[in-house]
């Protein structure tokens, strides 16, 4: 008889409570405070940021199909194995091979990262320039320096992102995030430094990193993924930092 797996704990109770305790403090408290301290330099009240990285991390799931390419790439198809018994009550143990399949390329939109981060941008900007920063900065000026950083942060994730067979694009995690940083506070005055940052950071790794390549044949024919998502699994988490950590640091 198998016995089950079994958990010993050494080291009593208390120590095994503040062991939960420090791991919930470091996978859910401490990135969690970090979003919302970056959304509350945006502007936005600790409640709203919770409601938008809940937003942003359901979203995820969420892909918005925008076209179909006549373009086929091959899909693989997992093994399976069967079992089933003959009617002297031997057992049987079929395997059946896995063959590969042609499927017409399909392209995407992720709802959290790609659409919500595009809103989210157009509404802190339009937010600034209507109400004003405070500090008298012309509105023209602050498209001028948003645009700027974005168009670096693009060209660099643009440089940096590699066609992948199971996600289509992937960039590296924290490269978007160092260089919008950088590139903010070199440009950027201090004043709109977050939104800048913000808009930047996602933005400029939305349009690098996604858009660009799909639109440039020589990447878009080379990504044997079935399904390209914009703002999806291999991008996803560079959009999303390059956001938080560049308000968080500038």
């Amino acid at each position: 008889m198998i016995r089950p797996p079994q958990f010993h704990f050494t080291g009593g109770l208390v120590f095994a409570i503040l062991f939960l305790l420090a791991l919930f403090f470091l996978f859910i408290f401490l990135p969690v405070s970090i979003v919302t301290e970056a959304f509350s330099r945006l502007g936005v009240t600790p409640g709203q940021g919770i409601l938008l990285l809940l937003a942003i991390l359901l979203g995820r799931a969420v892909n918005i199909p925008i076209y179909t390419s006549q373009r086929l790439v091959m899909v693989s198809r997992s093994s399976s194995v069967e079992f089933s018994q003959d009617p002297f009550g031997a057992s049987r143990i079929q395997i059946e091979q896995p063959s590969n399949e042609l499927k017409r390329q399909e392209f995407v939109v992720n709802l959290g990262g790609c659409v919500l981060p595009v809103i989210l941008s157009a509404t802190f900007l339009l937010r600034l320039v209507l109400n004003g920063n405070g500090e008298g900065l012309p509105a023209d000026m602050i498209m001028v320096w948003a645009g700027v950083c974005s168009l670096i942060v693009a060209v660099a994730c643009y440089a940096l992102v590699r066609p992948d067979a199971v996600h289509g694009l992937r960039i590296p995690l924290f490269v978007p995030a160092l260089i919008t940083l950088v590139t903010v506070l070199l440009l950027s005055p201090r004043e709109v430094a977050p939104i800048v940052a913000y808009m930047s950071g996602t933005l400029g790794t939305i349009i690098g990193a996604c858009v660009a390549p799909v639109l440039t044949p020589r990447i878009r024919h080379s990504i044997g993924a079935p399904v390209v998502s914009l703002g999806g699994s291999g991008t996803f988490g560079g959009i999303f930092l390059a956001g938080v950590l560049a308000v968080i640091f500038v």
